[in-house]
């Protein structure tokens, strides 16, 4: 089922607004998880709206990218909370969301999944500077996102996690925010992914739509596009990284912060190994590093740190970007991260996110499986 959301006002943001409204109005929905613009601020950030007048405060598409949702998702949803919640989220967010429900750090039971064509990010020093130089209106950038396939937005490019991702579209949802193909003047589109999505959507005081007819062929270009670029980054990142001393040279600048793993939706653990006495070395164990080679870098372990968080998550790293985001040293890890949980993901068939009943790859055990490794079974 599709509906359409027609201009409020002849804007896209107000017509969104509308639609977010009157699901909140629905006997079926308590809460909203919206990306609301705080007040008197630029900012705009991840929010729980129950009500309605709030949600016009709410940006449902805007170049901010703050953090990926799907662990904030995860803290609203690992428990029961007796409340219906319908949660919009990008493509990327919703696909670590489904990561961690398949590792039981979340639950779709009491949530309705809202899914976008995303609309791409600005890296957060980048938005900042964006909104200080001269920001589009919003529903400019709504326009500017889906009707013209540039790299940049007013002078800044969108981020790299953005420009190669190779699923910007919605997948597992219970609805989508349908833009790509859409002629925006006129509207917006809704389609239902589930029973859940389609029972509110027929609850909703707006028509029915049908399926743009560029749609299929925009989707197309967008992947084609993202693809060439994803593997220009993938041989450009290798080059840099192909031998232990460019590794070194690579992560020189890491100060050990942990930014990277702390804002990785999908790095849940409660307890990390670095964090532990392994890691709390002795005050001599740094002066006989120190005699043996004439001198040692401080902080220590820094490669070892992101190799062994590449060896725990590149399996179901979704790409988000927010392990660069997040690096006060300016190391784009996401580069280095993505390139080898590609490979990781191939050598398992697995897509993270994208088919909720696939389980995680390292939480089973194939008797045949690398066999040019561990050597064929007998029978």
């Amino acid at each position: 089922m599709m509906i359409k959301i027609d201009r409020e006002d002849n804007s896209l943001t107000k017509g969104l607004h509308k639609f977010f409204k009157q699901l909140l109005e629905t006997e079926e929905i308590d809460a909203l998880f919206l990306p609301v613009r705080l007040k008197d601020s630029f900012s705009i950030m991840p929010s729980l709206v129950t009500d309605p007048a709030q949600v016009e405060e709410a940006i449902p598409l805007s170049p901010a990218f703050p953090i990926n949702s799907g662990r904030m998702v995860s803290r609203l949803s690992y428990k029961e909370s007796g409340r219906k919640t319908a949660v919009l989220l990008r493509p990327c967010e919703m696909r670590a969301f489904i990561e961690l429900i398949k590792l039981k750090q979340g639950s779709r039971q009491e949530l309705i999944l809202i899914g976008i064509d995303c609309p791409k990010a600005l890296t957060l020093s980048d938005y900042a500077a964006y909104v200080e130089k001269d920001p589009l209106e919003d529903d400019t950038f709504i326009e500017h996102a889906f009707s013209d396939q540039t790299e940049t937005l007013n002078g800044f490019h969108y981020s790299s996690a953005c420009r190669t991702c190779e699923n910007p579209f919605p997948v597992n949802t219970d609805m989508s925010i349908i833009l790509h193909g859409v002629d925006l003047s006129n509207g917006m589109i809704v389609e239902s992914g589930s029973e859940k999505g389609e029972k509110i959507l027929e609850r909703l005081d707006m028509q029915q739509a049908s399926e743009p007819a560029k749609r299929h062929e925009i989707v197309a270009q967008i992947n084609k596009a993202n693809a060439a670029a994803n593997q220009a980054m993938i041989e450009d990142i290798t080059q840099k990284t192909d031998s232990i001393v460019k590794l070194n040279a690579f992560f020189d600048r890491c100060i050990n912060c942990y930014n990277c793993r702390n804002m990785c939706p999908v790095c849940y653990c409660k307890e990390c190994v670095f964090n532990t006495d392994v890691f709390y070395h002795q005050p001599v164990q740094y002066h006989q590093w120190a005699e043996k080679k004439g001198i040692v870098k401080l902080p220590t372990d820094t490669v070892f740190f992101h190799l062994t968080r590449i060896a725990h998550i590149s399996h179901a790293c979704v790409g988000c970007g927010q392990c660069s985001n997040a690096c006060p040293s300016d190391i784009n890890v996401f580069e280095l991260f993505k390139s080898v949980a590609q490979q990781t993901q191939a050598a398992f068939e697995y897509s993270p996110g994208i088919n909720e009943n696939d389980p995680p790859p390292l939480s089973v055990f194939y008797e045949k499986e690398f066999e040019d490794i561990v050597g064929i079974t007998k029978e």
